[in-house]
């Protein structure tokens, strides 16, 4: 009588052998790992450290970022003369230049640059393209 009381309880016409059990254990210790870090604020710390760059705050970030592309564009001479404008936002790891160039390789060139700056870093090119006028007369 006491066995058929248990297996009404479960619900199955065997009986729970030590693997069902087993996988049980293991399913309740796994939820239980997973609620206590939650709790401990563990999943928010590794979050946060994995931010693109920076300490603190978005704006240090974002000035940090802006300054490791403004520092790629320095090493080149075409890029550096350019009046380009760049503006970071590491919420979204991403970097906006606007202004101009002279040229359509100095555009590609001052994008391909700015991703070097940071890995995965996304370039939202917003630079138009305005040839230089030369000083010579014809």
């Amino acid at each position: 009588m006491q066995l058929a009381a248990s297996h009404a309880i479960v619900g199955c016409d065997t009986a729970m052998n030590p693997r069902h059990i087993f996988f049980i254990v293991i399913a309740l210790g796994g939820a239980s790992a997973l609620v206590a870090c939650r709790a401990s604020g563990y999943f928010s710390e590794t979050q946060a450290a994995s931010l693109p760059t920076g300490l603190g705050s978005p704006s240090a970030a974002n000035a940090k970022l802006e300054k490791a592309v403004k520092s790629m564009f320095a090493t080149d001479e075409q890029v550096r003369r350019a009046d380009l404008s760049v503006r970071a936002d590491v919420t979204k790891n991403e970097v906006t230049l606007s202004g101009t160039v002279e040229s359509e390789a100095v555009r590609l060139r001052a994008v391909e640059l700015a991703k070097t700056a940071h890995v995965g870093v996304v370039v939202n090119d917003k630079m138009t393209v305005k040839p230089r006028r030369s000083n010579t007369t014809q």
